[in-house]
């Protein structure tokens, strides 16, 4: 019953988001493979490409984050695109290297299809209709008790993300999560996430750039996150360069190990492609 009554609250969830997407659908025309929009909403920040080098209980660690967000078709009403369509994925790799040898403890991928309308230079609404995550444990794990009672960890959810772009180069971004289907996560049904993001010189090579990110998720009990960046970009003509930042992050692991908290220190490199 419980089951029944969650699936008709997505479901019912999921509409109201499409209603609101396609009142931007009345005249206009398609273009297929577009560019990305220029808004940064929460969920993007898990689809960079980036090298963590950092800190984790006195010990160093290394994240490798590869990701992807590829738009498939977007709408036109005369000259301004109002929707957009596309797929985003991303793959994480956990390290801890000693000795030159980089033994594997945590990988997750992320696979999710999104839906966005843009109601002004300033406003826009992306919806997740399905967003997964599946953790695993590398072979190269240093932990073999872990490795003996190794287990499947996958999630589905549903997210809603509203993003404001304010002044100065200042935007904020607020979503919610529900997970409609959970494996090895229970109590895992709901999530928050807000990011405010300053970048004050944004249309120059040299682009130094704060991110703090919140979140809030519901595993049995609400447990909170932090996850903060500060740095610079440095960008060529065509968009492309490379990011320098100090990062800090207190959170709950968004992968295998998704009931316990991941705290860390260290300098990320981020690839601008």
């Amino acid at each position: 019953m419980d089951r029944v009554r969650n699936t008709n609250r997505c479901i019912r969830f999921i509409l109201i988001c499409l209603i609101f997407i396609s009142s931007a659908f009345c005249a206009g025309h398609i273009d297929f493979f577009p560019e990305r929009n220029a808004f940064c909403s929460a969920s993007a920040l898990e689809f960079r490409h980036y090298l963590y080098i950092g800190s984790e209980n006195s010990r160093a660690v290394n994240h490798g984050n590869m990701g992807l967000e590829f738009p498939v078709a977007s709408f036109f009403q005369g000259n301004s695109r109002n929707c957009l369509a596309g797929i985003a994925a991303a793959a994480h790799l956990v390290m801890y290297p000693k000795n030159l040898k980089f033994a594997v403890d945590n990988f997750y991928a992320t696979l999710a299809l999104y839906a966005e309308t843009v109601r002004s230079s300033r406003f826009s609404f992306r919806l997740y209709p399905v967003y997964h995550v599946s953790g695993h444990l590398a072979d190269g794990s240093s932990n073999d008790s872990a490795l003996t009672h190794a287990r499947a960890v996958s999630s589905e959810m549903v997210k809603a993300e509203c993003v404001f772009a304010l002044f100065h180069g200042l935007s904020i971004s607020g979503g919610y999560g529900y997970y409609y289907h959970v494996c090895a996560q229970q109590g895992l049904t709901d999530r928050f996430d807000l990011v405010l993001q300053w970048q004050p010189v944004p249309d120059r090579w040299f682009r130094p750039y704060f991110t703090l990110s919140g979140q809030c998720i519901h595993i049995s009990q609400w447990r909170a996150g932090l996850d903060m960046e500060a740095g610079s970009r440095f960008i060529n003509k065509h968009c492309r360069g490379i990011g320098i930042s100090f990062r800090y992050f207190n959170r709950m692991d968004p992968g295998y190990y998704f009931d316990k908290r991941e705290k860390s220190a260290g300098v990320q490199i981020d690839f601008l492609l």
